[in-house]
């Protein structure tokens, strides 16, 4: 056996060890019927997930989840506030889960029927609970999503390594795009570093330009640092135009530094179309200012198309700002003239 040919064996035997999951393990003993609760310790950082009424005084103001529905006024904050554990909440219909629900253990809830409480469970045995309910089809009867996505967002949550890999694992090879989608979108909501690296991983090589588009947007909703150069090799590399085209937009929701540069410089070189006009649209999601600043630049530049030099005047149309107002204004003027 050649030693390159032994190199590859040993890097499949290693690859197969990473991708296996320790899913044995004594099962959380649910009853059949109504609710479950348990608390597990919380990934570092975690949103303190809870739901919310409203706004007062510049604060969100907290309200009691109701575990069984609430349909008028469900939400989860994104406010600053974190937590060190969480409680997952299961509710059982001859044994099926049919409703299934995480929150900060803080978080004050509610249910029609008792609630029984397991206490304290070590992460690992929940996330392999959950890893088995990622599995299942249906919708979550509470709070209308599926079940999946639920059990997805939960693990998310739950501190520790077999949680981290089992998401990355989902997010990288599980068959339904969907699937994939969810995994990307929690890892990089909750998941810090780690999960905008998985993220990213997945943006760059998922073979369905729809997960492509969906882990852009989910890198953008992250804090790490590499969200925006990534945003921007992608706009420049990815192979679809829809995918280019989402990059922009969602580099210009993140306000990087170098989204200008960017973003001019794909519209002046991108061959596709419509990715140049969504390119002048990114312009325009720009912070304040900065978008009246660069859509004044693309409008008077003679380098670009007469097409898109409109767009930008366009797009500094629906602009409230007194800059852009002011230049239109300008360029009524010598339009008047000549």
């Amino acid at each position: 056996m050649s030693l390159a040919t032994g190199s590859k064996i040993a890097a499949a035997i290693l690859l197969a060890g990473a991708m296996a999951l320790p899913i044995a393990s004594a099962e959380l003993q649910l009853p059949r019927d109504g609710w479950t609760s348990w608390q597990v310790r919380a990934v570092e950082a975690a949103p303190a997930w809870c739901c919310y009424s409203g706004w007062k005084s510049g604060k969100v103001m907290r309200q009691t989840c109701q575990l069984d529905g609430d349909k008028g006024g469900f939400s989860i904050s994104d406010d600053e506030t974190s937590t060190d554990t969480v409680k997952v909440y299961a509710r059982l219909k001859s044994g099926k889960v049919d409703s299934l629900q995480v929150y900060a253990a803080s978080c004050p809830v509610e249910a029609q029927t008792a609630i029984n409480d397991l206490g304290d469970v070590a992460a690992d045995d929940s996330a392999r609970w959950l890893i088995t309910r990622v599995g299942e089809n249906g919708d979550d009867a509470a709070v209308g999503r599926p079940i999946a996505e639920g059990a997805l967002a939960a693990l998310a949550m739950h501190r520790g390594e077999l949680s981290g890999k089992a998401l990355a694992n989902f997010a990288r090879g599980d068959t339904r795009a969907e699937t994939r989608k969810w995994s990307v979108f929690w890892l990089s909501l909750v998941r810090g570093a780690e999960g905008a690296a998985v993220t990213s991983s997945v943006m760059f090589s998922d073979p369905e330009a729809d997960v492509r588009r969906h882990a852009a947007f989910a890198l953008s909703q992250s804090k790490s640092p590499r969200a925006a150069p990534d945003l921007i090799r992608l706009g420049n590399n990815d192979k679809d135009g829809e995918v280019r085209a989402q990059a922009w937009f969602w580099l210009a929701q993140t306000g990087a530094a170098d989204a200008e540069r960017a973003i001019i410089a794909a519209l002046r070189k991108d061959g596709d179309d419509n990715v140049r006009e969504q390119a002048i649209f990114a312009l325009s999601q720009l912070p304040d200012e900065r978008a009246t600043s660069a859509l004044i630049a693309a409008a008077e530049d003679q380098s670009l198309s007469r097409e898109q030099r409109k767009r930008a005047v366009f797009w500094l149309s629906q602009s409230e700002s007194s800059s852009a107002q002011a230049y239109l204004e300008r360029v009524l003027a010598r339009t008047t003239v000549n």
